[in-house]
């Protein structure tokens, strides 16, 4: 046969199979759905876990505390303003209603999500870690010894934790409300914005000028030592002489 006889049937060969494979490609792509937001949302957050397993389930705990917490204090209200609503229709007088963010409590929000996010979830995360390696092999005595050995010193953290982030939010509030903290702030804001124009500009300057990116924050570290120091005499003694 003649070889370009044979090259023009190979020819053709390939196109014929481009084509059956473009096709199949075709049919394939049409019998693939599309995926769902809900399924990309999901391998998202699970490739979150697998890149950055302790921040994430940080955040979520974080979060879902705060849900859960603000959804616990609005029913709570929600019950407690009906009730209220009752004895006032009994007494005659007109009930009052409150808006939906005012009935939630927003230092427990806080408080929780807090504690949840800071300590709960990095515990949790390296105690699962311990424990899928080094205890037991049955899922049974798993649950037991976390429940047992582990449930009651977290929830003693909780309270204690709780507490301290609840009188620490209250304490922070009273001060806002009664020794003027915004205003005191502002007050002092306006000189100290004025002198560390004549500070900080040369400092930001020289170290861009001289110095490689990657030294920028040490040099300027350094040069709040000295900015520190005019800071804590200026404002110490305007403390001592308000007492």
């Amino acid at each position: 046969m003649d070889p370009t006889a044979n090259d023009q049937i190979a020819q053709k060969d390939g196109i014929v199979s481009r084509r059956s494979s473009d096709s199949s490609l075709r049919t394939n792509n049409l019998s693939i759905p599309p995926s769902s937001p809900s399924d990309s949302l999901l391998n998202r957050y699970n490739r979150l876990l697998d890149l950055y397993p302790l921040k994430t389930k940080m955040i979520t705990s974080a979060l879902v505390s705060a849900f859960g917490s603000a959804l616990g204090s609005y029913l709570s209200a929600t019950t407690a303003e009906e009730r209220l609503r009752h004895r006032r229709r009994n007494l005659g007088s007109s009930p009052s209603s409150k808006s939906a963010l005012s009935k939630i409590n927003w230092i427990e929000v806080f408080s929780y999500s807090l504690h949840s996010g800071l300590i709960q979830a990095p515990i949790c995360h390296y105690w699962f870690e311990w424990l899928s390696v080094n205890g037991p092999t049955s899922n049974t005595a798993s649950v037991l010894v976390d429940q047992v050995m582990v449930q009651p010193p977290l929830l003693v953290l909780m309270f204690i934790c709780l507490d301290i982030f609840r009188a620490n939010m209250r304490r922070t509030l009273d001060l806002f409300r009664k020794e003027g903290i915004v205003s005191q702030a502002l007050a002092k804001a306006g000189p100290t914005v004025v002198a560390s124009w004549r500070f900080w500009p040369f400092a930001v300057y020289f170290t861009f000028k001289y110095l490689k990116k990657k030294h920028y924050t040490v040099a300027l570290n350094l040069c709040s030592v000295a900015w520190t120091v005019y800071l804590s005499k200026t404002t110490g003694a305007g403390d001592v002489d308000s007492r």
